[in-house]
């Protein structure tokens, strides 16, 4: 049988756009310039997205490219339209930066966008997810061996596979490929071995955010298998907590999950110093900016493009606009009703990984566990939402019929549907 190779789809295309921006940052910044991770945020982000706005130009350039299915895009799209409306508005009335306004507009555009490409089943049905595991599975090993040269240069870099975004999408695919794993027995031993080892040895830079995904998926792996083999649960339960408790023991006391551990032991939260201490510290500044513009400001928020001022542990930060918190970073742009429109966002992500846990589509795990780390890091970060692209409201797609595998076909859009 001729093997055809498979163009990547969107959806494909959308998870590499995730990590190449990492890997570049990882060579150019971490080894060649020798500057840590955390200070190469925006590099990475302007990266990410040009490779977006090629594919927008790419959309718009070839008629009949782009074909939405309309009934089947999620309704988030609603709220967000509504965000960016009322984020506008409301920024134009306090006469807040233009810049910064297109900048927090684009944020939320660019996650309707690709909901709305992402609706178009021919940028999904058939996507090539072994290959993408593959290609993932080559890029995590690839960035753990450059952390040991940039290591060696800068000992506050770390054993990592990205930031928060390209780390979520990596480990996500990881252990998606876990959950759908299927042929024979020693192949799917390698794999979960090579995968579970590539997970653990990232596992000192991990935040607690990645704890809290790792401890949901587990969650999650086991509600699926129950019914099958309700003994393997008890075993992996038990085996889970084992390990936990030897990772934790074997944990360098010098990493950064170790300090992020204890730290939840002593945690003050009328303290105003490290990381959560920071945390309730922007909280304060933006419940003082927003108090300080009056009634108006605190049921409608500041608009996109606001900013305020923050002391952190050892420095000052002026004309912020960021918010580690979601619910402050919802406040901060659209007061209290930035309350009520983050818990429909909740709602959506929740229904996500309701509808989609048991599925045995690699889409649909993929989603759910990507709405994991958006439920998450609604908590500790709460601009993942938007820099994960729209990816957790995703609606998958497949064929209807069978088809030969590796084979490249136009088919009538009868033969592609929708996951419900």
């Amino acid at each position: 049988m001729v093997a055809y190779y498979r163009m990547p789809t969107f959806l494909e295309r959308l998870l590499y756009y995730f990590l190449l921006p990492d890997l570049m940052a990882k060579i150019v910044y971490e080894i060649l310039l020798r500057i840590p991770a955390i200070s190469v945020t925006q590099p990475k982000q302007y990266m990410f997205y040009g490779f977006l706005a090629l594919e927008y130009v790419v959309a718009v350039l070839q008629p009949g490219s782009f074909k939405p299915s309309w009934p089947h895009v999620n309704k988030v799209i609603i709220l967000l339209v509504i965000m960016i409306f009322h984020g506008i508005l409301v920024g134009l009335w306090w006469g807040n930066p233009l810049a910064r306004m297109g900048i927090d507009t684009v944020n939320v555009l660019v996650v309707l966008a690709n909901i709305v490409l992402l609706s178009d089943p021919y940028k999904v049905a058939d996507t090539d997810f072994p290959r993408i595991f593959r290609y993932n599975r080559l890029y995590a090993i690839v960035m753990i061996l450059l952390s040991i040269p940039a290591i060696m240069l800068n000992p506050a870099s770390g054993v990592s596979v990205g930031g928060s975004t390209a780390g979520a999408v990596c480990m996500t695919i990881l252990v998606t490929e876990i959950f759908v794993l299927k042929g024979p027995v020693h192949h799917m031993r390698v794999v979960i071995f090579t995968n579970l080892t590539l997970i653990l040895a990232t596992a000192p830079s991990w935040n607690r955010t990645a704890l809290v995904f790792c401890a949901a998926a587990l969650i999650i792996y086991l509600a699926r298998i129950i019914g099958r083999h309700p003994f393997r649960v008890g075993y992996l339960a038990l085996a889970s907590v084992a390990i936990v408790c030897v990772a934790f023991v074997a944990l360098p006391e010098d990493s950064g999950l170790y300090r992020r551990i204890t730290g939840l032991q002593n945690i003050d939260l009328s303290d105003r110093t490290g990381s959560i201490g920071e945390r309730e510290a922007e909280s304060d500044a933006v419940t003082d900016k927003i108090s300080a513009l009056g009634k108006g400001a605190e049921i409608f928020g500041a608009g996109h493009g606001a900013s305020y001022d923050v002391k952190y542990t050892w420095t000052w930060k002026f004309d912020y606009s960021n918010a580690h918190y979601g619910w402050v970073l919802f406040y901060l742009r659209y007061g209290f009703l930035g309350y009520l429109y983050m818990s429909a966002w909740i709602m959506f992500l929740v229904a996500t990984v309701v509808k989609r846990f048991r599925s045995t589509d690699p889409a649909c795990i993929l989603v759910c566990l990507i709405a994991l780390w958006n439920i998450g890091y609604l908590g500790t970060y709460g601009y993942f939402s938007f820099f994960i692209a729209g990816l957790p409201f995703m609606r998958p797609a497949r064929r209807n019929r069978p088809r030969l595998r590796h084979r490249l076909a136009i088919d009538t859009p009868s033969q592609l549907g929708t996951q419900p």
